[in-house]
């Protein structure tokens, strides 16, 4: 009863951790919300702009977006739709990116069978993570 008990709180850290792959740090004035659609994707600054807030989004499950995604590509999609949601929530219509990562992550099952023997693997999966500036382009 122990293991079950472990077991369940391990998958609730689980999906805990997996609800929201993004964050957002205020750097500058929020706006109106804007459409997603509406926010260009920068290699660099802009004339005329205003910085609103550093973003972070990776292309890890999440509970409230799932996606399964296979292709390094796929990843960074995820990532940048997460990234542009975002920004568009604060009311910038552009994102500078800063920064696009290749984390692994491992996973570790444990669980134990019918003759009460344990047993455990671990997997290595690649996941995306893209940081970037949202900025609103007068």
């Amino acid at each position: 009863m122990k293991m079950k008990a472990t077991l369940l709180l391990c998958v609730l850290i689980f999906m805990a951790s997996g609800c929201s792959p993004v964050s957002h740090i205020l750097v500058g004035e929020m706006r109106e919300p804007v459409d997603p659609s509406q926010v260009k994707v920068y290699g660099d600054f802009p004339e005329n702009f205003e910085k609103i807030a550093i973003i972070e989004a990776g292309s890890d499950f999440a509970i409230k977006d799932p996606a399964i995604l296979f292709s390094h590509q796929s990843k960074t999609n995820k990532a940048l739709e997460r990234l542009k949601l975002e920004a568009a929530a604060l009311g910038a219509n552009g994102i500078v990116i800063e920064n696009l990562a290749t984390n692994i992550k491992q996973d570790v099952s444990v669980w134990s069978d019918d003759d009460g023997n344990v047993h455990s693997s671990t997997s290595n999966n690649p996941e995306k993570s893209i940081s970037a500036i949202a900025i609103f382009v007068k």
